[in-house]
């Protein structure tokens, strides 16, 4: 009985040091990830960074960006095939502020795509506190109906 006891014990810390390995190597693979997406979005203490929600169809992706508090005049919007990149100041109000969780100088925020997308064919909108950007897709994948001879 001692025998399987020890056995036991020798299979329980084998277990034990190779889920710790494992929970070491996803520690670092999740911290390697955070590490390019925070150096990937140029964020900076300064500034707010935006929530944004990327959407897809067949020919473009669609990002919807939270940005209260600032105008269209007041966004900086640039695109590149791989990425776009927003910096929008923000207004003060004309009054005291009691607590504030918004940064004074804005929003900035860069965003890696899925895909290549058309800069020159991108359009803009600003609406109620969200600015709606439409990203055509460089290569539009369809089916084609191909006729069999």
């Amino acid at each position: 009985m001692t025998s399987n006891s020890s056995d036991l014990e020798h299979m329980v810390n084998k277990a034990a040091v190779e889920a710790a390995r494992m929970g070491s190597q996803v520690h670092q693979r999740a911290k390697k990830i955070l590490d390019q997406m925070s150096s990937d979005t140029g964020e900076s203490k300064d500034y707010d960074m935006p929530s944004i929600d990327l959407l897809e169809t067949n020919e473009e992706l669609v990002a919807l960006v939270a940005l209260p508090g600032t105008t269209k005049d007041m966004i900086d919007l640039k695109v590149t095939e791989e990425s776009f990149a927003i910096s929008a100041r923000t207004t003060p109000r004309d009054m005291t502020y009691l607590s504030r969780e918004t940064s004074q100088k804005g929003f900035k925020r860069e965003i890696k795509l899925p895909e290549e997308i058309k800069p020159e064919q991108v359009k803009a909108s600003y609406e109620n506190g969200i600015l709606e950007i439409h990203l055509p897709k460089l290569a539009v994948v369809s089916a084609q109906r191909v006729s069999v001879d």
